[in-house]
């Protein structure tokens, strides 16, 4: 989906502000917004989505999950849906889900998924947990209202294959080289048997957070067009495109000045990353972010972390 693939070669705990630990869906007419527990988070940049009108975006960070990792958390309610049955249900994602989020009125509850149910308290809040995924790719989270069948809210995630590790400096000097040593988790009774692909990018956080991401779609995936924009650079999308070698190089033309990016082929279970500065880098804030991909596994984690160039 586009949004992993602004985020890396697709687009801690997080390298998030500690006031905004968790991922949200906050309804502009309801209020009811959803925080997930124990996750890995990846700040989105800026969304815009076009559906004959613009919408504003309601998700600053794409939740990241393992393979079977549990999903718990709670949906902070409005007061008016206290002592309501509420359902929570994973399925997976599709480009009319996440459009659908960007409108004020709630839709009908037509998901299939059973999940599990939950009586809101007194302040519309219920706490919530859910059996890990076996299966990577892109899911939604819903939050149903059992006696109006409607959405009260709901908010995407990505399963991975499993969790990466990270090792760097957390502060560099402009112009020096930046070692970073990526380790990604094996399952159990899970050995390496083919390549990985490991990538990161060091992108100042001011260039990241002015990133920019168009989507114009009628509602199906087929009429999704995108535009990536960062700085004066722009790559347009048709439909939702795959993870490539070859999507990744176009990406790499849009990185910036203060940017470098790395990338290292391996059979083991880590590998070392090399990122080349530039001595007139400006100083402050950069965010790293790291994937691995195996053409046989698909995307085995993501990661984001905070560097302080000096």
């Amino acid at each position: 989906m586009a949004l992993l693939l602004v985020i890396c070669m697709s687009p801690l705990l997080a390298w998030a502000d500690e006031s905004r630990p968790v991922a949200h869906d906050s309804d502009p007419h309801e209020g009811g917004w959803i925080a997930l527990e124990g996750t890995n988070l990846i700040k989105i940049p800026v969304l815009n989505v076009n559906l004959g009108m613009n919408w504003s975006q309601p998700f600053d960070y794409l939740p990241v999950y393992a393979e079977n990792q549990p999903i718990r958390g709670t949906f902070w309610g409005p007061r008016n849906r206290a002592g309501s049955e509420v359902r929570i249900a994973i399925s997976r994602f599709n480009t009319s889900d996440l459009l659908s989020a960007f409108q004020v009125i709630e839709s009908e509850a037509k998901t299939k998924e059973k999940g599990s149910r939950a009586v809101l308290n007194s302040t519309g809040d219920a706490r919530f947990s859910l059996r890990g995924l076996s299966s990577s790719g892109m899911y939604t989270v819903f939050i149903f209202d059992e006696n109006s069948s409607a959405v009260l809210s709901m908010m995407p995630l990505l399963v991975t294959k499993g969790d990466l590790t990270l090792q760097m400096p957390a502060n560099i000097t402009a112009g020096d080289f930046a070692r970073l040593r990526v380790n990604k988790s094996l399952p159990d009774n899970e050995s390496i048997n083919q390549s990985s692909i490991f990538a990161a990018i060091l992108i100042s956080r001011k260039d990241y957070e002015n990133a920019r991401l168009v989507l114009v779609s009628k509602g199906t995936d087929e009429s999704l067009n995108s535009t990536l924009s960062i700085g004066t650079k722009s790559m347009q999308m048709r439909e939702l495109p795959s993870l490539s070698m070859e999507l990744l190089m176009q990406m790499l033309y849009l990185l910036p000045r203060n940017s470098t990016a790395g990338m290292q082929e391996s059979k083991d279970s880590g590998a070392d990353i090399l990122l080349i500065t530039d001595p007139e880098w400006e100083k402050g804030s950069y965010i790293l972010t790291c994937g691995v991909y195996s053409s046989g596994k698909g995307l085995w984690g993501m990661k984001q972390e905070a560097v302080e160039v000096i």
